[in-house]
């Protein structure tokens, strides 16, 4: 199911899928890539004129009439949301939803490996999935790589904002994503199909200038421990909520030797896919957030994770969407408490 091209180019290493690992010491299940979350407020439209390699445009199929969907037990219709691992933001959602609809509406909480899979799953046929949350350029990077598909979902809510950040040795001197040298500093991104992987394909369509460095795709722990080593420098590229377990045990046992890289470059708020839309927003990282890795606010975008709902499940079961909605409103409000 997840045939993501992972092609960087002729100077980059090419990752491989990891479905099972060790218990780790950085990764944690409400720390996989891009989910573990608070939610501070997100900002800013982007301008400019509109690449035509950013559109990712085809012809959007008519949505079809599904088949194999569940049945809807008596008195509560069905609904599948796919989500994440147990533990995770993403998963936590889809909990907090399952209680909030309990009666109305017969959730199941679908676990799966996060954004790339879920929009995968959705895009079967018949779907898999009746509603997923996925990070917002997860769905973008879809319609790029499987131009083909006509996939159509329905954009319900956005949930929070997630940061991108960079984590880089003391020993660097950048201060920016923008003053790193390609040919001195390589870029470490978390696994095929994760959320940091997603984010930085979809860098590099928005800015070319990023297919410049070399990549190398490690899981969590292992990129933690190429960037603490003292060989070639070498920074690490990760999608998290502000003070996620990842960062904060960066920050709280290594803080000493690491510090976060900012990233403002406003060739990544360009507007891109099917709808024109703005993916990432500058952002900033206040001082405080971390209280080893930075001593001064940073610029990080953020990109959104959103709840997407089937067109076809919203149409049989109306009075359920309704109910949905509420209670999208009513988790989305008590998380921002």
């Amino acid at each position: 199911m997840m045939n993501l091209v992972s092609r960087w180019g002729a100077t980059s290493t090419v990752g491989v899928l990891v479905l099972f690992a060790a218990p780790a010491v950085f990764s944690q299940a409400a720390d996989t890539d891009g989910a573990d979350v608070k939610t501070p407020e997100v900002g800013v439209e982007a301008q400019g004129a509109q690449s035509p390699e950013l559109t990712g445009q085809v012809k959007p199929e008519a949505a079809q009439p599904e088949t194999g969907q569940p049945t809807a037990s008596k008195g509560a219709a069905p609904a599948r949301i796919c989500t994440a691992q147990t533990g995770n933001n993403y998963h936590r959602y889809g909990v907090l939803l399952r209680e909030k609809l309990k009666g109305t509406v017969d959730v199941e909480v679908i676990e799966t490996r996060g954004s790339w899979e879920n929009i995968e799953r959705i895009d079967s046929s018949p779907r898999l999935c009746d509603a997923v949350i996925a990070q917002e350029d997860a769905y973008i990077l879809h319609q790029f790589e499987k131009p083909s598909s006509g996939l159509t979902m329905d954009r319900t809510a956005t949930l929070f904002p997630e940061y991108v950040h960079l984590l880089c040795p003391q020993t660097v001197q950048a201060q920016s994503l923008s003053e790193l040298d390609p040919e001195k500093h390589s870029i470490i991104v978390n696994e095929y199909g994760s959320g940091s992987y997603i984010t930085w394909r979809l860098f590099r369509r928005l800015n070319p200038d990023y297919k410049r460095f070399q990549i190398v795709e490690k899981g969590v722990d292992e990129a933690m421990l190429r960037i603490l080593d003292r060989g070639a420098p070498a920074c690490f590229f990760y999608v998290s909520g502000l003070g996620g377990h990842t960062l904060n045990t960066a920050d709280n046992t290594f803080g000493a030797q690491l510090r976060l890289v900012g990233i403002d470059d406003p060739k990544l708020t360009r507007k891109v896919g099917r709808d024109n839309r703005q993916i990432y927003r500058p952002s900033r990282i206040d001082v405080g957030v971390y209280k080893k890795l930075q001593t001064t606010s940073i610029m990080a975008p953020t990109v959104a994770a959103v709840f997407f709902l089937s067109p076809e499940w919203k149409a049989r079961y109306p009075e359920a969407a309704r109910q949905l909605a509420s209670a999208l409103l009513q988790v989305i409000g008590e998380s921002n408490d």
